[in-house]
């Protein structure tokens, strides 16, 4: 007997409903080792099947198709087992479960469901946002940090892009010796033991406290946030070794996570026999591609690429799919096929960041209004007027469960920082009144949250003013894109680029209340910041001797 999987919708509740049941929800991904391994060991034993069919509605997500519902339910990572409500309560969870566990796991969520012994909300109002949010989520972040080994907390390990992100920018400011020793200790860590020599890429984390044990899936969406970081990062910190990590797994996500178009793949599954040494194998023997495109991988993986070629003058030739897929502003998640989800606030956030990265770099008006677009379409799909702040999913589509709506920090925090950078890009300060309005309504949530280093970039991108830069020359003159390239490069992606006119190439370059005179060569530009202290020494010779690596060099489509 095999378990009978609902597909997630309002019809696996309504079946709930009119059968008695709870559901019982599994959250899965392709890429997943111990997903596989509950398929193999748990869900496919027949009394477990014959359990299930009795207590429960079952019904099986998989959380790279609907991020959505996992940001709602899951229990700190895959796989995850819930059981619901048929008004989509959770009762009881757990993560992987063997047949015995997943025995008893039935018997007292159903127990718990039946009595209605649900846990409940405390209901209080939100904690108003310090006044000092930027400096609180920091110091929090510092009591975490290992010294001894990197990275933050015990175990498991991981990247942590966006509270390194915050340190390395909190320390641009500062110049704290602290932020930099652990922001080097921690992306060091990073590229030592997460770092896939075989093949190229970074494991997705690591279970042990040391960095060792590392799970072996590579998810693009993570290539591209931990490329975006280590180029941002050897840029600031003047570190070679930085750079060339990301371009090579950069590089690696052109071989194996695209197809010759430049259109992102999903992930690369995990194979721990494979990167343990095993034999050489053909290549249709290698770990398996999940081939699905997703809008959040895309969009990351094309900011990151406008990085590396902002600061070597890479062409990796990733495709801008999350954009053209939606001329009025409203992303599909999906790229490849048609799905339910859409407008989902991750991906508004990460295209709209990414759009504005290519904007920065090409100065094509027509991204300026499509950001415009994409902006407006969360504005009016998915603001909450009474929370102040974005909503994860639009109201409910034909076909969804009725759901109450989630406020998640993260990508609350990266639309609030895409929409300051949109303000300061157009002119336009309503952008900025909605993303002030963000960090004032969910500050107070952060400063304790894994996800409020997102937040707090939003406040530092608000409260500190960015780099501005008018360029004027015409966007398709190599002269004037150099210009940009070096804006970018040496100041950071939160450098403001007006491209201006289509006269001689040249720009005024305003730091602070500092405003550059005149200029139209990038090197003379990167002289002068680094004599004023504004960018390192080094990065004459990371900006300009870095070998172009084309396209061309890495096009060979996925396996």
């Amino acid at each position: 007997m095999a378990i009978r999987w609902e597909e997630w919708g309002e019809a696996a509740f309504a079946r709930g409903r009119a059968e008695g049941k709870p559901l019982l929800l599994s959250l899965t991904a392709s890429w997943c080792h111990a997903c596989h391994r509950m398929d193999e060991e748990t869900w496919d034993d027949p009394g477990v099947a014959a359990a299930v069919e009795r207590s429960a509605v079952p019904v099986r997500v998989d959380a790279d198709a609907r991020p959505d519902v996992y940001g709602r339910y899951h229990l700190g990572g895959l796989p995850t087992t819930a059981l619901l409500t048929a008004a989509g309560e959770f009762v009881r969870g757990g993560t992987f479960l063997s047949a015995p566990e997943l025995q008893l796991f039935l018997d007292v969520a159903v127990g718990d469901w039946r009595e209605r012994r649900l846990p409940r909300a405390r209901r209080s109002a939100a904690p108003p946002a310090p006044a000092g949010l930027v400096d609180e989520v920091i110091a929090r972040l510092v009591r975490r940090a290992d010294a001894e080994h990197g990275g933050f907390g015990a175990a498991p390990k991981l990247p942590e892009t966006e509270a390194l992100t915050l340190l390395l920018r909190g320390w641009r400011v500062s110049r704290g010796a602290a932020l930099e020793r652990i922001v080097r200790a921690s992306l060091d860590a990073v590229v030592a033991h997460l770092g896939e020599p075989r093949d190229g890429g970074f494991f997705r984390y690591a279970a042990g406290a040391d960095w060792t044990g590392a799970h072996t899936e590579k998810l693009a969406l993570d290539q591209a946030q931990i490329a975006r970081l280590l180029l941002e990062a050897g840029a600031a910190l003047a570190e070679p070794r930085y750079v060339e990590a990301a371009r090579a797994a950069l590089a690696h996500a052109r071989r194996r996570l695209a197809d010759g178009e430049g259109r992102i793949f999903s992930s690369v599954a995990a194979d721990p026999e494979y990167y343990a040494g095993a034999p050489a194998r053909t290549a249709d023997e290698l770990p398996a591609v999940d081939r699905r495109r997703f809008a959040d991988g895309g969009a990351a993986m094309v900011s990151a690429a406008a990085l590396a070629h902002a600061l070597c003058g890479d062409d990796l030739g990733f495709r801008p799919e999350y954009r053209t897929a939606a001329p009025a502003g409203a992303i599909p998640h999906r790229l490849d096929a048609e799905a339910p989800a859409r407008g989902l606030l991750r991906d508004q956030a990460l295209g709209l960041a990414a759009a504005l990265g290519e904007y920065r770099l090409g100065g094509d008006g027509a991204l300026l209004e499509w950001g415009e677009r994409a902006a407006g379409w969360a504005i009016r799909h998915l603001w909450d007027e009474e929370a102040a702040a974005f909503r994860a999913s639009p109201d409910v589509a034909a076909g969804e469960p009725e759901l109450p709506p989630i406020f998640p920090l993260l990508a609350n925090g990266e639309m609030a920082a895409a929409l300051a950078d949109l303000a300061d890009h157009t002119g336009r300060a309503e952008y900025r009144g909605y993303a002030e309005r963000v960090v004032a309504a969910l500050g107070g949530r952060a400063v304790g949250s894994p996800a409020g280093p997102a937040l707090a970039l939003a406040a530092l991108r608000l409260g500190d003013k960015a780099p501005e830069a008018d360029l004027d020359g015409d966007p398709a003159d190599p002269r004037a894109r150099a210009l940009a390239r070096a804006v970018v490069a040496a100041l950071g992606p939160t450098a403001v680029v007006r491209w201006t006119g289509a006269g001689a190439p040249g720009l005024v370059l305003c730091v602070s209340d500092l405003c550059l005179p005149p200029l139209d060569d990038p090197r003379e530009l990167l002289l002068s910041l680094v004599d004023l202290d504004l960018a390192p020494r080094g990065i004459l010779s990371i900006w300009s001797s870095s070998s172009p690596r084309p396209a061309g060099l890495a096009s060979e489509e996925a396996s």
